[in-house]
């Protein structure tokens, strides 16, 4: 079984260091949607996700509006199950920052209540939690926020806890802002099985002064023998792992 995750960065141009600045501008900072639809090519995140081979995808940053052309576009390659984790709003449009599951497999919704954020840029995306009855393990899906804001240890501790109530085999992913060094105290009953490959940024000239890993898969009760990466359009990498 493959995992995969992949910030999609609103299907913004991550490759150009201008675009994505005016990009990240359209998004947080005026309240016109055309203008942020303008800049977008989500076709770039189809054709990467299809690339992966993934059976199981998790789609960080979809901007609320961007769903429904992905789910569309995603059941053409196979997927036919979704979850929407529901983020902060931005500031302006007022637009919700969302995180997508697109499954292969049957899955049981879980509601994971109380998740924190703020509605502020870098205040936090969602969290999805499903169970694959026939395959018998959890999923958590989550966007944490910037590790400098103080809602980031919120979600830590909340993620903590959630964990620890959950019986069974888990697989814990998404975009952490933080790299494993930083975070393996707080999940030290999982294995990272995703490496420490440098997902984020892979723009020009921002990569000369950030370029880490944030972008991670943990699993409990599960092993792996593979693991790799794409690059697509987005300031992030693709990341996935095979899982047995």
């Amino acid at each position: 079984m493959r995992v995969a995750v992949y910030n999609q960065m609103f299907g913004l141009n991550g490759k150009s260091f201008w675009a994505n600045v005016l990009g990240h501008w359209a998004v947080h900072y005026q309240a016109n949607a055309n203008k942020i639809w303008k800049k977008t090519n989500l076709d770039e995140t189809i054709k990467i996700i299809s690339k992966s081979n993934a059976d199981i995808i998790g789609i960080v940053e979809v901007l609320e509006g961007q769903e429904d052309y992905l789910k569309k576009e995603l059941k053409k390659l196979g997927y036919n199950f979704f979850n929407i984790g529901r983020g902060h709003k931005t500031k302006y449009s007022g637009l919700c920052v969302q995180e997508m599951i697109a499954s292969k497999f049957k899955r049981i919704q879980k509601v994971a209540k109380m998740w924190p954020l703020e509605n502020r840029l870098g205040g936090g995306g969602g969290i999805v939690h499903a169970y694959y009855e026939k395959k018998k393990f959890n999923l958590i899906f989550v966007h944490l926020g910037l590790p400098s804001r103080k809602v980031y240890r919120e979600q830590l501790d909340f993620l903590q806890n959630y964990l620890k109530r959950i019986k069974g085999k888990v697989i814990l992913f998404g975009d952490f802002n933080l790299s494993y060094f930083s975070l393996k105290s707080y999940f030290y009953d999982y294995d990272l099985v995703s490496g420490e490959v440098r997902s984020c940024s892979e723009t020009p000239i921002m990569k000369w002064f950030y370029n880490k890993d944030v972008d991670h898969i943990f699993v409990n009760g599960f092993s792996s023998d593979n693991f790799g990466f794409l690059s697509g359009r987005s300031d992030h990498k693709l990341v996935y792992v095979d899982l047995k």
